[in-house]
């Protein structure tokens, strides 16, 4: 029983990602953005508390609350500055946004250096893919930081299952016997 609901609990917070990131890209204007990012980036930590028992999800929590956050007092969209989208994207194609608008197939709201609320904890770091890049915002990879010790935690403790059931599975000699002697009897050590 606890197994399915870890399961699904891990399920419905996927779906909340795969949801966001669907109205991100098709959004035809920012209210949608605006109401499903927040939305969204709330319901994940109570999706996730069925697996609090895990350093991972607390560090998942910290990058979550810095990000609604910052979504929060940006009307529901996260804030990104004009070099940061210049860095990302090239000149050419940040000049191409507005100053206070959403940039379309982002979670983003194009704000002057200087000119948004929680600017820290904004989309500020831009991760290089080949000739163009994503952008992240602290919060983001306090995200990814949990996930992977998620990841690190869920592995050491399937290792530690499976090294245990195989010590049942298989026990060890007594002491003082040398295991695998051949002719199918033991030898004195």
């Amino acid at each position: 029983m606890a197994s399915r609901t870890a399961v699904l609990s891990a399920s419905f917070a996927i779906s909340l990602v795969v949801l966001q990131l669907g109205v991100i890209r098709f959004a035809g204007s920012s209210l949608a953005v605006r109401v499903v990012l927040p939305a969204t980036v709330a319901a994940v930590p109570a999706a996730l508390w069925p697996h609090r028992r895990h350093i991972g999800v607390w560090v998942m929590y910290v990058g979550l609350a810095a990000n609604l956050a910052a979504i929060l007092a940006n009307g529901g969209l996260m804030p990104i500055e004009r070099s940061t989208v210049v860095s990302a994207v090239g000149q050419e194609r940040a000049l191409t946004y507005r100053a206070g608008d959403w940039i379309a197939g982002s979670k983003d709201v194009l704000l002057e250096s200087g000119s948004g609320r929680a600017m820290g904890l904004g989309d500020s770091i831009v991760v290089r893919l080949g000739h163009g890049g994503i952008v992240a915002s602290p919060g983001d990879l306090v995200v990814w930081a949990g996930i992977l010790i998620l990841a690190s935690e869920l592995s050491w403790g399937w290792q530690r299952r499976r090294g245990a059931a195989r010590q049942t599975i298989a026990p060890s000699p007594a002491p003082g016997f040398a295991d695998g002697a051949e002719g199918g009897a033991a030898t004195r050590s």
